[in-house]
């Protein structure tokens, strides 16, 4: 009998949720770690998100901000990343008419391991990118619906990780790089593969003049600075409005520790925060469908109720602080350089997320 769930999808149920009171560690993190166990079989994970373990979790958490801290900071980190981006967009830029979400997918997995874990980019065959990110995207919606024995039939997993440890290669540091690198490529490349998108489809140049902005000075005072007296959005406030209405994850599943005769009766034992819902939700202002980044806009700071793009309490996401301005970097350099390529960018009827991106595609425009 499956679990029995229910959604939350007011933003105070979802802080309770998420942020219970008087719960210890261990007992938030069991609650993560269960409805998360498809991604031991999908990926062979054992990172703080499936294990209930507060040492894995101290131990993942430190590891993680030391691999923020090294891509961004205040002196060059930031300009580095930039490099690396620039050089995983140009690497990636197609001759040919090339699908858009495997042209951002590839370039963001070049820069997160580039960037974050030092790859030599010279090892990283392009064939070889293409087959691994394919696999993931592959098994994470496979792990949605197979079964654990089904998973591990698929010998995928094998290839991916043979290609992986190739790449990343101080096992003493890192025992199992996908611990990190599924985090961080992830969430990244859905948030780079929304916010081009919304910049290409935008009626005026207006983002894409801030983009190219941020792209010749991409530092954190320009992150957040709002052009044309104000009128023109901040690269910050076009991320946050990417990240309000395409979430990197749209649901937090947490798990509850119910008798069995409750489970027998159908009391919950899965209880989802359901972050999409919330976000569409008319606190964010008129129209909360579409897409306006002036909403983030200084002036209207006192109305503008907190994002959960990252989740909440104890265990949101560690990269929470770092990831906007990393992502900024990313989608100004991909707009920047397809500009100055004459690369074009095919767009569809509907902006996609793991999948949806029908007639999209990205090509170099004839001379």
């Amino acid at each position: 009998m499956p679990p029995q769930k229910r959604t939350h999808q007011s933003a105070p149920a979802i802080r309770e949720l998420l942020k219970p009171p008087n719960t210890s560690i261990t007992a938030l993190l069991q609650a993560r770690a269960t409805p998360n166990q498809r991604l031991v079989e999908a990926f062979g994970i054992t990172s703080a998100f499936v294990s209930s373990d507060p040492k894995v979790h101290k131990d993942f958490s430190s590891q993680a901000k030391r691999l923020i801290t090294s891509s961004g900071s205040k002196s060059h980190g930031w300009q580095e990343l930039a490099q690396v981006a620039e050089a995983a967009v140009l690497k990636w830029l197609p001759e040919q008419n090339l699908d858009y979400p495997i042209f951002i997918q590839c370039l963001t997995f070049v820069i997160v391991l580039v960037g974050l874990f030092k790859a030599d980019p010279e090892s990283l065959r392009q064939q070889d990118i293409i087959f691994v990110t394919n696999i993931i995207n592959k098994r994470w919606t496979d792990s949605k619906s197979k079964d654990a024995l089904t998973m591990r039939q698929d010998d995928s997993l094998r290839k991916i990780t043979e290609c992986i440890d190739q790449w990343v290669t101080d096992r003493d540091q890192y025992p199992n790089p996908l611990n990190l690198i599924l985090p961080a490529y992830e969430t990244m490349w859905r948030l780079v593969a929304v916010t081009v998108a919304y910049i290409y489809r935008c009626c005026d140049n207006t983002l894409h003049d801030t983009a190219i902005a941020f792209g010749q000075n991409p530092t954190e005072a320009q992150f957040r600075a709002f052009a044309n007296g104000g009128q023109a959005p901040s690269m910050e406030s076009i991320i946050l409005e990417a990240l309000r209405l395409h979430p990197p994850t749209r649901r937090i599943a947490r798990a509850s520790e119910l008798p069995w005769w409750q489970k027998l009766l159908g009391v919950p034992s899965i209880e989802i925060a359901d972050i999409e819902a919330v976000h569409l939700s008319d606190a964010y202002g008129e129209n909360p469908s579409e897409f306006n980044p002036m909403r983030f806009h200084p002036s209207r700071a006192h109305q503008q109720p907190e994002l959960f793009a990252f989740g909440h309490g104890k265990l949101s996401c560690i990269a929470a602080p770092w990831a906007p301005m990393a992502a900024a970097v990313i989608v100004a350099k991909v707009v920047q350089q397809m500009e100055e390529s004459g690369s074009s960018l095919t767009v569809g009827e509907r902006i996609g997320g793991r999948s949806g991106w029908d007639g999209w595609s990205v090509a170099k425009e004839r001379e």
